[in-house]
């Protein structure tokens, strides 16, 4: 263990995803030296753990774990409700996922991985049996106003599929505690995929076919999109200062850290020809594909 504990992070990162079996024997200590007793970490399955780590719901709990530990969570547009098993394993005090595409009875979630859907079996009325302080609401985060508070509320590359991002916002404000805080992963519209569909990655690119023309190398900003299209009706199209000035409404930001596209998400493939067609967007617009955001409720 000590060898193991003397490598990178990077290292234990790819030990984890290799063996589940680490990561769930190492958690139970991590969690007991921060005041947790062994007891309550065993009432969260094994199988869903594995379920969680096999299919990448792990990673955004355990990049979140300073700022959770110990507190209630509130995760807006929480998918399936795996990410919930991460964060509870990092020591949340509580869970709870608020979306309106949840279904009580149903396994079926895409893999963090692959992109693919599947039914891995734990439907989130199972969860919930199986899991103390584990909660699932199927709904919106304004319908829960009133009625619960937390500590911190995230949202994981969900900010940029919601239309009316101000009003979210100004909902989660009124969900935080004094001196609670927001977290979020924001997928840039303007990046080389930022549409979403396919190719989301150079290595899926097939320039033969009519679809990826569509969207493929910027396509996406100029194309002329049915008005009932997903691009026009799920995606907001925020630029990355919009966001953060949407924020900073009722937040002050901590930390806005962004992240470029990597060769497989469109680095290296920004022309001339592309950058004259778009005079209005930086560099740093095209080629940013991502926004973490830390940011305090004011006052």
């Amino acid at each position: 263990m000590a060898r193991i504990e003397s490598r990178s992070p990077d290292f234990k990162v790819r030990l984890m995803d290799r063996w589940p079996l680490y990561y769930w024997r190492r958690y139970p200590l991590f969690l007991k030296a921060n005041g947790w007793s062994f007891s309550r970490v065993q009432t969260i399955p094994r199988g869903a753990v594995r379920q969680a780590l096999e299919l990448g719901y792990l990673r955004w709990p355990k990049a979140l774990a300073t700022w959770c530990l110990g507190k209630d969570v509130v995760d807006v547009g929480c998918g399936m409700g795996l990410h919930g098993v991460g964060f509870l394993l990092e020591g949340a005090m509580s869970y709870t996922g608020v979306d309106p595409l949840i279904k009580p009875k149903s396994g079926v979630l895409k893999s963090l991985h692959s992109g693919k859907k599947l039914d891995c079996g734990w439907t989130p009325d199972r969860l919930m049996e199986h899991m103390e302080r584990f909660r699932m609401i199927r709904g919106i985060s304004n319908e829960l106003e009133g009625k619960m508070l937390f500590d911190v509320a995230t949202l994981h590359n969900a900010t940029e599929h919601l239309t009316d991002l101000p009003e979210v916002f100004d909902s989660v404000a009124r969900l935080l505690r004094p001196g609670g805080r927001l977290i979020f992963s924001h997928h840039n519209w303007f990046s080389w995929n930022g549409h979403h569909q396919e190719p989301k990655t150079i290595g899926r690119l097939d320039s033969s076919l009519p679809e990826h023309q569509r969207f493929a190398d910027w396509a996406h900003l100029t194309g002329d999109h049915a008005p009932d299209h997903y691009v026009m009706t799920k995606l907001n199209r925020l630029r990355l200062d919009e966001v953060k000035a949407i924020t900073e409404q009722h937040f002050e930001i901590e930390t806005a850290r962004t992240f470029p596209s990597t060769v497989n998400q469109g680095a290296g493939r920004l022309t001339d020809p592309i950058r004259a067609r778009h005079p209005e967007l930086s560099e740093a617009d095209l080629t940013t594909q991502s926004l973490f955001c830390v940011a305090r409720l004011k006052g």
